[in-house]
Order: C-alpha cells, then sequence, then structure tokens
C-alpha cells in the first residue's frame, strides 16, 4: 500500500518524508537546547508575549509547546499540501470547462457556416 501511494503521488510522498526528517529535527534540537539551558522563571519573562500566552504563561506549558511544535507543524504543513493539490486538481478542472464551453460557444455561433459544410 505504501509502495502504491508513492508511486501514485511521488511529490507528497517525497514531502512527506522530508518534512518528517525536518520537523524530528526540530524537535530534538529544540528538546535539546531546553534541556541544555534549562526553563526558569526569568527565562519566562524574556518570551514575547504572544508566545508566552499560547504557552498558558506557565514553564510546564512553554516545555510542552516546545516539544510538540515541530509535530503540530508537520501536520499543518501536510494538511496544507493537500489543500494545495485540491485547489490545482479545481483549477485544471476549471480551465478544462472553460476550454469545452469556448469550443461549445464558438460551435454555437457559427453553426450556419457548419451546416453548409455538411450539406
Amino acid at each position: 500500500m505504501l509502495i502504491k501511494f508513492i508511486k501514485r503521488y511521488p511529490e507528497q510522498a517525497f514531502l512527506l518524508f522530508y518534512n518528517a526528517g525536518i520537523f524530528v529535527w526540530l524537535q530534538s534540537t529544540s528538546s535539546a537546547i531546553v534541556r541544555q539551558l534549562g526553563l526558569t522563571t526569568d527565562w519566562l519573562e524574556k518570551i514575547p508575549a504572544p508566545l508566552r500566552a499560547m504557552a498558558g504563561s506557565s514553564l510546564t506549558g512553554m516545555d510542552n509547546l516546545l516539544n510538540s511544535s515541530a509535530w503540530g507543524w508537520l501536520i499543518v504543513s501536510m494538511i496544507l499540501m493537500l489543500i494545495v493539490r485540491f485547489v490545482k486538481g479545481l483549477i485544471k478542472f476549471l480551465i478544462l470547462l472553460i476550454i469545452i464551453g469556448g469550443g461549445l460557444y464558438l460551435v454555437w455561433q457559427h453553426w450556419e457556416l457548419l451546416q453548409g459544410f455538411v450539406n
């Protein structure tokens, strides 16, 4: 099943593997930095207010945010990839409809001329 998915969607499969590698690296690096620095109350006061609000203004919340943010970004990037793929398919479908509609319009406009070729 995985091989079938890779053959059918090679671009998405490569992007998934690439993103997974990058985000695993981000998670391990951020965890290592947090372990080396250690989370203290002084450090929490220097964090920008929006980021501190996302973490709930607590040390454990900040630790959880730093440990889970890489996987969150992985999930968000995969969802965005699926949205882009859907929009790309929708645009192709709309262009096809415009081309077919334009052809039918031209046939309708020049119906009498076409009847002269048939008779």
